[in-house]
């Protein structure tokens, strides 16, 4: 009776861990699927994604092969050669967008940009009372001056908004509600005008490129 009890337990051991390790192959190989719609995603994008956005990409596309580096030896095949051909394709997308976006913002200009576009040398101390009228002083610099600038500009730019909006995180739970719908109307205005900017520069280096 204890002989037969003792195989019984082996045999649900046995078909568990089985169970366990297919169902881990599964979800492997839908990771891979998932990548690949996501990549596809991403390169249907290209044209739209700013500097600022990038980061993220590069951490999402990290996170979602994290998983599948450790555990590539366990996809079928198939798999394993689609997995890749998408990390190819990744890279070749990342280095297309580093060598877009070149050198690093100085930091002395990046600075002389806030004190610009916002009346202030200092954005984090900006206060939750005032955040609201730096976010207007800040667009209708961008609305007088973006006809002059040049992708460049633009990153700084972005640098600027990119800080304004760690501010308003740090105090978003005590601004009052017009200044969240003010500030949201601002941001989303700010970004489309950015994304239209960088299409055409993008475009017309294509067209020039291939001239």
């Amino acid at each position: 009776m204890k002989i037969l009890f003792k195989l019984t337990l082996v045999l649900v051991f046995v078909l568990t861990r089985a169970g366990v390790q297919a169902q881990g192959k599964a979800q492997l190989e839908k990771d891979v699927a998932d990548l690949r719609a996501w990549l596809i995603k991403k390169a249907n994008q290209a044209d739209s994604v700013t500097r600022a956005e990038w980061p993220a990409i590069k951490q999402e596309f990290f996170t979602r092969t994290e998983k599948l580096d450790k555990n590539a030896s366990k996809l079928s095949d198939n798999s394993k050669q689609e997995y890749g051909e998408l990390k190819s394709q990744y890279h070749d997308m990342e280095q297309q967008n580093e060598e877009a976006y070149g050198q690093p913002l100085n930091r002395e200009e990046a600075a002389r940009w806030e004190r610009e576009l916002t009346g202030t040398n200092n954005i984090k101390a900006i206060r939750m009372i005032d955040l609201r009228d730096r976010y207007v002083y800040f667009m209708e610099q961008v609305r007088a001056r973006r006809t002059r600038w040049s992708l460049r500009d633009w990153d700084y730019a972005e640098h600027v908004y990119l800080q304004l909006s760690d501010r308003k995180e740090l105090v978003l739970d005590a601004l009052p509600n017009g200044d969240k719908m003010k500030i949201a109307a601002l941001q989303v205005e700010f970004n489309t005008l950015r994304k239209s900017r960088d299409v055409k520069d993008k475009f017309e280096n294509r067209k020039q490129n291939s001239n």
